[in-house]
């Protein structure tokens, strides 16, 4: 071949690769999308094991379940394996698990057990599937989906649903609409999963979206993602979210000269919230618990510990329903969340809860399944359980709890119940289930970086816009402030001193004309929740500033808090001491004495908060933090392929030279 050919031909090659290399140097499109026509889809073993993870799969016309199987069998690389009969397809393994004896694969739709095979069901938009090793009877679990619309009517009021075990809080959702004659708009993303549009035919504003709870806790991932426990609660609720309003672009024009600024009127200082204030509002929503006949009974915890920090006899009425309800399950809670909370409510009477109508609940907590694989919500509440009577339990058991929560911080401090960001919400409950282990090194550690958190995530008008709850929710800043007032933290300090006013000022922002507060400022009635919240809340400052104890900690003798419990430390780290009101005078804050939040408050990754004046037996062994997920590796090796396309375009430029050389020799 010619010389001058085959040059040419290398310089040619060499800036076709520079041109490969250079389109590979291209970052890849993020791979997040919503998509038109998709189903999500699960699998677990018999220990409920995920053997396929939860993954979103697009359908075209005309496909089964069983192909959206395959499909993500693909997708995750796990092996599907099935053998075709009369019926259809007869799965026999998913991601290398098989069920053995007389245990097979079940095929669930939204929650229940599928009436035809996977082959055969037709694969519909929004449709959730769940694969499970099970044995006959299938294992179910019974829910409440509740469901508030507009103007806080109530769509759906507490309905129960029995659900195939592992279903998760969609599947709820789905039943629970269906028996009110429902529908459920939703989309399905590829990253973020199944996400609600709507409810029914309710009229949407711009800025409206359903925030979606669980147990009272704002779910921080997807509906889809979140598997159902017994007796779990899950609440969906619109919401108006209102954004902030952006000033009018100027016109461009003729520049004119700057006129004198004019005088900004100083936002008005909100009021001082002293003895008298907390009273009053106090006495406020013991009326509000009169006029609406709240029942005090099984399942109404919240309103129990509220009514014992008031210093309220509690009703005979709730001791009799729980002693029914302990009878009734002989015992055995299987809701770990309700035996942990009915704990704490009988301590708040008086009573005993290791010797209930014959059952020792405290075994049954310090023995219950939940805790083998549990979520932070079980920690937190069984440290507050056991502490709430100073129980006495088995080695260890205070120790473990508050480990679980210190491993549960987040990168950054505080802790959330699911997702990565933290919560308010959580942070200020793992405070309080944490304070009465402070003394050890790692907790006041975790404490320190969950204040700051807290400190650094409240907003200008004193409180936590929260997008999950629909905005600034008073729920957050009532957690908040008993988490801190628990941890010795004043609330109304310095570091939680914002323009709007501090943490307890803002929260008066929520009352209403029945004495109750509102979940949120613009909402025109109050809240249960909410009312309920507030009060454990503002007994909490009371007994921060007074030094009474700690509201989740009572008196099994006179159902009332203990009068002498250790002291809530006040001092920040790096501060000094600032001094203690006396006894019975005002509260009021003096901002030179307000602490200064050190790293990090409750959200961090140390999680213990919330337990009561037990014995401080945390292990003191260092405690390894969980980091945040990694997000995958998207990008190319994009330095490589920069040097490689440079060398390859140098050595074109090169041979380009030197035979341009040679032509005009």
């Amino acid at each position: 071949m010619n010389k001058g050919i085959m040059q040419r031909w290398t310089v040619l090659f060499a800036v076709l690769m520079l041109i490969v290399g250079n389109l590979a140097f291209v970052q890849p499109a993020a791979n997040a999308a919503a998509l038109d026509n998709a189903v999500t889809i699960k699998a677990i073993d018999e220990n409920g094991e995920v053997v396929l993870p939860l993954t979103a799969v697009e359908i075209e016309e005309g496909e089964t379940a069983y192909d959206v199987l395959q499909e993500a069998g693909e997708k995750n690389d796990a092996e599907i394996e099935a053998t075709m009969g009369e019926y259809g397809a007869f799965i026999t393994g998913i991601g290398g698990a098989s069920p053995t004896g007389d245990a097979y694969w079940s095929f669930n739709i939204n929650g229940i057990g599928a009436a035809v095979g996977a082959s055969t069901h037709q694969a519909a938009n929004g449709d959730h599937y769940l694969f499970a090793i099970t044995e006959w009877p299938s294992p179910s679990v019974t829910a409440k989906v509740s469901v508030i619309g507009k103007d806080g009517a109530e769509l759906i009021s507490e309905e129960s649903v029995e659900l195939m075990q592992g279903a998760s809080a969609y599947g709820a959702l789905i039943q629970a609409a269906s028996k009110h004659d429902l529908s459920v708009q939703a989309t399905v993303d590829n990253t973020f999963f199944t996400y609600i549009n709507n409810i029914g035919n309710t009229e949407l504003g711009a800025n409206d979206y359903w925030s979606v709870g669980v147990n009272g806790s704002d779910l921080n991932s997807s509906i889809v993602d979140y598997t159902i426990q017994q007796d779990d609660h899950v609440q969906l609720t619109l919401h108006t979210y209102e954004p902030p309003s952006d000033p009018d672009p100027e016109e461009p024009g003729e520049p004119e000269e700057p006129a004198d600024p004019e005088p900004t009127e100083p936002v008005e200082e909100a009021d001082p919230i002293t003895d008298e204030v907390i009273n009053e509002n106090i006495a406020n929503i013991l009326s509000y618990i009169n006029t609406t006949n709240v029942s005090v009974t099984y399942g109404n915890e919240w309103w129990v510990w509220g009514l014992a920090n008031a210093n309220e006899e509690i009703p005979s009425s709730y001791v009799t329903s729980v002693k029914d309800r302990v009878k009734s399950v002989e015992g055995n809670f299987r809701n770990i969340y309700d035996l942990e909370k009915v704990i704490m409510g009988l301590s708040a009477a008086g009573q005993d809860a290791s010797s209930v109508e014959g059952y020792d609940l405290v075994e049954a907590l310090v023995s219950h399944a939940s805790l083998d694989n549990p979520i932070i919500n079980m920690n937190i509440y069984a440290l507050l359980a056991v502490d709430s009577g100073q129980y006495e339990t088995p080695e260890g058991f205070r120790e473990e709890q508050v480990e679980a929560i210190l491993e549960l911080e987040l990168d950054g401090g505080g802790w959330s119940f699911v997702g990565s960001a933290p919560s308010p919400d959580i942070t200020g409950m793992a405070l309080a289930a944490l304070a009465p282990y402070k003394e050890q090194a790692e907790v006041k550690a975790a404490i320190d970086r969950a204040v700051t958190y807290l400190s650094e995530a409240q907003g200008e008008t004193g409180g936590y816009n929260i997008d999950s709850n629909g905005g600034d929710a008073s729920e957050s800043i009532a957690q908040a402030i008993i988490g801190l007032a628990s941890a010795g933290v004043d609330p109304s300090g310095e570091a939680f001193t914002k323009e709007g006013g501090n943490l307890l000022q803002h929260l008066m922002k929520f009352k209403q004309a029945d004495g109750g507060f509102s979940h949120l400022q613009d909402d025109e009635a109050s809240s249960s929740m909410s009312t309920q919240q507030a009060l454990l809340a503002l007994a909490a400052y009371q007994n921060f500033v007074n030094g009474s104890g700690l509201v989740y900690q009572f008196d099994l003798e006179s159902g009332e808090t203990p009068e002498d419990p250790e002291q809530p430390e006040t001092e920040q780290p790096g501060e000094a001491d600032p001094e203690q009101p006396e006894e019975g005078q005002p509260n009021e804050t003096d901002p030179e004495q307000t602490e200064q939040p050190t790293d990090q408050d409750d959200n961090d990754e140390v999680q213990p908060e919330q337990s009561k004046n037990g014995e401080s037996g945390a292990k003191t062994t260092p405690v390894k933090k969980k980091a945040g997920e990694k997000l995958p590796e998207t990008g190319t090796n994009t330095m490589a392929i920069m040097i490689a396309g440079l060398g390859l375009l140098l050595i074109g430029f090169i041979l380009f030279y030197f035979n341009r050389k040679r032509k005009t020799a």
